[in-house]
């Protein structure tokens, strides 16, 4: 009997698993593990397979595996969305967001559910309802019910989002600050079934709920610990976490069950999905991935869409590229350009063939899914591909684009080239020209100057000592003599010769130190105090850093102030006075001579004959601006209780030192 009940069996099981054409996917066949978590399908074709090893991708016959290392923010994928052909991807750590340039990662909890509405895009986690923003998650603050529990599944129905949490089913009219928000019933709901007007929500204890105009109906099943419920063909799959599969037809009523006991080697049971050609895929926690290949396949076009295109070895990341309506504008470098298109057909894989054409010169039919273009001539381009599966071809999809004439190559570039030339040479023989004009007036400029220079050297020198003075002194010296005052002769000669001495020695120097000018100040000063009727006093006084020896300026610099102050300054007041004082300022050196006298307007005034004087005053003003433009002349008359009291002679020269 044993053995009869065995046979029986097992010819059923075999039964069930040819007439469902099951064929089991494992580590053998390129998985990375037999705990398959979701699958689904993107516009492609592809299938794309949740497992606790990472993401992998299915085109028919090569499993393509992305883990960590690809820039998946975790392997331990949840649940996985598709929009176009950007790939949502849960995982325990959050969402990863796959296009063909890469990886986007987002860090949260648990993500159990995915659901794209629109232009927008929610999660469902351990912890609430989670929104994706442009660069960052957003938590979506609904109900503390909601936004503290574990949301297992999110659908919409058109006018409500529906929502079962580990406690609860909820209804709202609008994830974002909704204004309808119900309770609908508590239990541990798993999953949302929308099947026209009613709503089918699983529960992991009690069975089925099913909700129609706000009532609720329960339904019992052979199966607990339900997870969710697909609908295949009509029929109502009903997944459980460790009985298998419960099918019931479309009036929710038994059909059969699809187990270990049957079909599977395993009854634990984690999603089911059904592709375009209506083949159904079950994930299972332990045993892989099972495919229940469609008995009557659907006679379809084959889809083709482009999966990257690059410029140069860049990819076109800025766009989408299969739904790219304009030209795209190239530079004249920008020649080289590669296309990479792909049909996914699930059932013939190896039955899948291309074609392209670029301004209509079409290539022969290959398995080659791309195309590099390279040294691509100026122009505009149409670039089309067009797949078949056996005699079945793909509508072509096209991409335009436009490269540049290099710039050097234009009519306009070349005759403005031209222009640019003919004008360029015009201006460098214009300023040649001006450079010549320019130097030569420099140069007659420096000659002007130098004999300006020359010119104030020569008076300087022609001035440097008033024959006046020179008389007095030859005549105090004759007084002198006939007096017998041989003492006081002998020192006034000694002065007289060393002063000659000085300025004969000095106006063959254009630079002397401070010091020599202070001794032929001194010299000078005293014989006049010898030769002058009236008694006035001197100061030379220096406050400088550095010593008067090594400080160079130009000959007989001062003479002719301190003469001008002896003459015509403190020769009419009585106890007349001049100080003078050399100071370094800012790497300039100051020079001040003040007097008692009666100040400069007024000297003015008194003088019959003014030649010598004020020529060489404005010999030497002239002589100390023209040394540097930073150089310095004033002379002030000063005041004390609104009455002149002397005058004030300052100037500044640039510190020149002979080391």
């Amino acid at each position: 009997m044993c053995t009869f009940l065995c046979v029986f069996l097992i010819g059923i099981t075999n039964s069930l698993a040819q007439n469902f054409h099951l064929k089991n996917f494992s580590q053998k066949d390129g998985l990375p593990s037999l705990h398959i978590q979701n699958c689904t399908q993107d516009n492609t074709g592809y299938l794309w397979i949740a497992t606790n090893k990472g993401l992998v991708q299915y085109d028919g016959s090569d499993f393509t595996i992305y883990t960590t290392k690809n820039g998946l923010i975790s392997n331990n994928v949840n649940v996985i969305s598709t929009k176009n052909n950007t790939v949502f991807i849960g995982t325990n750590k959050g969402l990863s967001i796959k296009s063909y340039t890469g990886f986007k990662n987002f860090e949260s909890s648990n993500v159990n559910c995915i659901l794209t509405v629109k232009d927008h895009t929610f999660l469902g986690t351990n912890k609430g309802i989670v929104r994706v923003r442009e660069g960052y998650l957003s938590p979506i603050r609904t109900n503390f019910q909601i936004d503290l529990n574990q949301v297992n599944d999110i659908q919409f129905d058109g006018s409500f989002y529906w929502i079962t949490t580990n406690k609860s089913l909820w209804k709202l009219d609008k994830l974002i600050s909704p204004t309808v928000l119900k309770r609908i019933d508590l239990d541990n709901y798993t999953s949302i079934l929308i099947n026209n007007k009613t709503v089918i929500a699983t529960t992991y204890d009690n069975g089925i709920k099913l909700i129609t105009e706000g009532a609720i109906e329960t339904l019992t099943t052979t199966v607990q610990n339900i997870k969710g419920i697909k609908k295949i063909n009509n029929q109502f799959w009903v997944i459980s976490k460790d009985e298998g599969i419960e099918v019931l037809d479309d009036s929710f009523s038994f059909e059969r069950t699809i187990n270990k006991y049957n079909s599977l080697t395993t009854n634990q049971i984690t999603s089911i999905f059904q592709d375009t050609d209506k083949n159904t895929w079950i994930s299972t926690e332990n045993n892989g991935l099972y495919l229940i290949k469609n008995d009557k396949p659907i006679q379809r076009k084959p889809t083709i869409s482009f999966e990257n295109i690059s410029v140069v070895y860049q990819t076109l990341d800025s766009i989408n590229i299969n739904n790219y309506p304009k030209t795209l504008q190239l530079q004249p470098n920008k020649n080289h350009i590669s296309f990479y298109y792909k049909t996914v057909d699930i059932n013939n894989p190896n039955k899948i063939e291309y074609r392209y054409k670029l301004n209509n010169q079409a290539s022969p039919w290959t398995t080659k899914n791309s195309v590099d273009l390279a040294y691509l001539t100026p122009g505009n381009y149409t670039f089309s591909a067009q797949s078949r599966v056996g005699k079945s071809e793909s509508t072509p999809i096209e991409f335009n684009f436009f490269i540049d004439t290099p710039l050097y190559k234009k009519k306009w570039f070349i005759w403005s080239s031209v222009a640019l030339t003919c004008l360029i040479l015009s201006l460098f023989i214009w300023l040649y020209i001006r450079r010549i004009q320019t130097k030569n007036k420099a140069k007659v400029a420096k000659l002007q100057l130098e004999n300006h220079l020359l010119a104030l050297e020569q008076k300087a020198l022609q001035l440097q000592m008033n024959p006046h003075f020179i008389f007095n002194v030859l005549n105090g010296i004759k007084a002198l003599g006939n007096s017998g005052n041989s003492v006081e002769l002998n020192s006034t000669i000694s002065k007289f010769a060393t002063l000659l001495r000085g300025i004969l020695h000095n106006s063959r120097q254009e630079e002397i130190s401070l010091a020599e000018e202070i001794n032929t100040l001194k010299n000078y000063i005293e014989l006049e105090q010898q030769m002058n009727s009236n008694i006035f006093e001197y100061t030379i006084s220096t406050n400088l850093t550095i010593a008067s020896e090594e400080i160079l300026i130009p000959p007989m610099l001062i003479q002719p102030f301190v003469e001008n102050s002896i003459k015509h300054g403190i020769s009419s007041v009585k106890n007349g006075k001049i100080d003078i004082n050399f100071s370094i300022k800012n790497d300039f050196l100051h020079c001040k001579i003040l007097d008692n006298g009666i100040g400069i307007h007024q000297s003015k005034k008194l003088k019959k004959t003014s030649t010598h004087q004020s020529i060489a005053l404005s010999v030497t003003q002239e002589r100390i601006q023209n040394l540097s433009k930073e150089s310095t002349f004033s002379i002030s008359e000063i005041y004390k209780n609104n009455e002149v009291t002397g005058t004030k002679i300052l100037f500044k020269i640039p510190l020149k030192t002979d080391f």
